[in-house]
């Protein structure tokens, strides 16, 4: 045991290892399947021509005798019954068979149609009266037909057995069919030999010899790498001993990187919340009897609205239901103006910097979406394009446009500033623009910023919309694509 545990692959040993085993499997494989070729189409070859067409020949000649009756003697309902159950009873048999898939008798009438015969009532109709049957089969025999149309003269002239090959293994037969020595038409036979058996046989043979090779190859290597495995034991050692450190070095490397993160995160949702209670005190200052019902409507949006984001600082990955959910009735037309007045035009005085346009669509339906969710995806979109247009005036067109055929809500938030930098517009290589991401802002930082449209996209996409920012020829447009559900 002690030996054993002293003993140590390299990677490079195992891989010749594996190298040489696969290269000896092929090369026995590729013998193998040469091997299975040659017997393989030999055996088609006797098939061919001393049991497939034996089979179709001795078929026919017992169609022959089986219908002899129809033309020497007057037929009475029993002699025709006999006669039709011993063809049906014939083709049932064939059928049987495993390796006989497809028979019937093919004729040509007067039109020069070609007449599929399947069963002994329609053979017995056309023999004795001339009945031509309705064709049901379709297409199901169009090889056969076109097979028996070129072979008319071989089979009527020279009443030899013509065979066509289909694909490796089936062949298509036509017997001439005679009545009193003169060929009325041909019965087709489709025959698909089974070479099972001696397929297995030779299989089992090789998986023998090749296991008995690939042993003994194993077998000596395994010798060699044995003795070579002493000679590298130190290295393994030293390397274990390196990846151990550079694990302990890239834990505390992302431990460090998570908790700037989340510092981050806090700090935002601190500057967010911290902005509400500005307003939640203002609001109280500014209480009276005149307007008490619009301060507490609002004050109950902005503590909810503070719970969101509390919320959303302890649960990274909030479940569904707190989301989405069948119970939320959200009018998107109403949150937008909410924004708007109660939040962005409290802080920007509008007319001196800022200018909101909203043109919103009134057919907007009902969202089955937490509002404060809502509220988190646009609030840092608006802010967004104040941030990137500082000093400047600026107007911000808002507008909300639905789309009944499609049953869709689309969300412009434009802007006519100066726009986005271009490489925040890039993709990453998860495909997710670079402003999307976290942690990413054309500001210093230092402000604890990009985390915004990180926020914004998180929760368009937990709630299964679509977001997009692009550059217009004047300033910056944000489209959400909202599905109605």
């Amino acid at each position: 045991m002690n030996i054993l545990k002293r003993i140590h692959f390299e990677l490079y040993h195992i891989t010749i290892l594996l190298i040489i085993i696969i290269l000896s499997q092929v090369i026995l494989s590729y013998i193998n399947v040469k091997s299975i070729e040659n017997v393989t189409q030999k055996s088609i070859s006797i098939y061919k021509w001393q049991s497939a067409e034996r089979i179709a020949d001795l078929t026919t000649t017992t169609l022959e005798l089986i219908v002899q009756p129809i033309y020497s003697q007057s037929i009475n309902d029993d002699l025709k019954s006999t006669i039709i159950e011993s063809i049906d009873y014939t083709f049932t048999q064939e059928k049987m068979q495993k390796n006989i898939d497809d028979i019937c008798l093919l004729t040509m009438d007067e039109n020069n149609n070609v007449l599929s015969l399947q069963n002994g009532e329609e053979i017995f109709n056309y023999l004795s009266n001339r009945i031509s049957p309705s064709d049901k089969e379709g297409n199901n025999r169009e090889i056969a037909k076109a097979w028996f149309k070129r072979s008319y003269n071989n089979l009527f002239r020279n009443e030899s057995i013509s065979t066509l090959q289909e694909g490796n293994f089936s062949f298509n037969i036509l017997v001439p069919f005679s009545k009193h020595g003169e060929i009325v038409g041909a019965v087709y036979m489709k025959i698909t030999p089974n070479f099972d058996h001696i397929i297995q046989a030779i299989i089992g043979s090789y998986d023998i010899s090749g296991s008995f090779v690939s042993a003994i190859i194993l077998l000596t290597l395994l010798g060699m790498f044995f003795i070579t495995s002493f000679l590298v034991r130190e290295r393994d050692t030293a390397q274990k001993l390196l990846f151990l450190n550079k694990e302990k070095q890239i834990r505390a490397e992302t431990a460090t990187q998570k908790e700037l993160f989340f510092t981050k995160r806090i700090y935002h949702a601190h500057h967010k919340a911290e902005k509400i209670v500005g307003f939640i005190k203002q609001d109280l200052y500014n209480l009276n009897n005149s307007n008490i019902e619009i301060i507490k409507n609002r004050m109950l949006k902005y503590s909810s609205f503070i719970g969101r984001v509390i919320y959303d600082i302890k649960t990274y990955n909030p479940p569904v239901n707190v989301i989405r959910n069948q119970n939320f009735n959200s009018n998107l037309n109403e949150i937008i103006i909410f924004i708007v007045d109660n939040i962005f035009k409290r802080v920007f005085k509008e007319g001196t910097q800022y200018k909101f346009n909203l043109e919103l669509d009134d057919k907007v339906p009902i969202l089955r979406i937490n509002e404060y969710v809502i509220w988190q995806m646009i609030e840092p979109l608006i802010q967004n394009c104040i941030d990137h247009n500082k000093k400047r005036k600026i107007t911000i067109n808002i507008k909300t446009v639905y789309d009944e055929n499609k049953q869709k809500i689309f969300l412009y938030i434009c802007d006519n500033g100066v726009g986005i930098n271009e490489e925040l517009l890039k993709y990453n290589n998860m495909g997710i623009k670079k402003i999307f991401t976290e942690g990413t802002s054309s500001k210093d930082s230092s402000t604890n910023s990009g985390y915004g449209c990180y926020i914004a996209y998180e929760s368009c996409r937990m709630c299964g919309w679509k977001i997009d920012l692009i550059n217009q020829n004047e300033g910056a447009k944000t489209i959400i694509e909202i599905v109605v559900l």
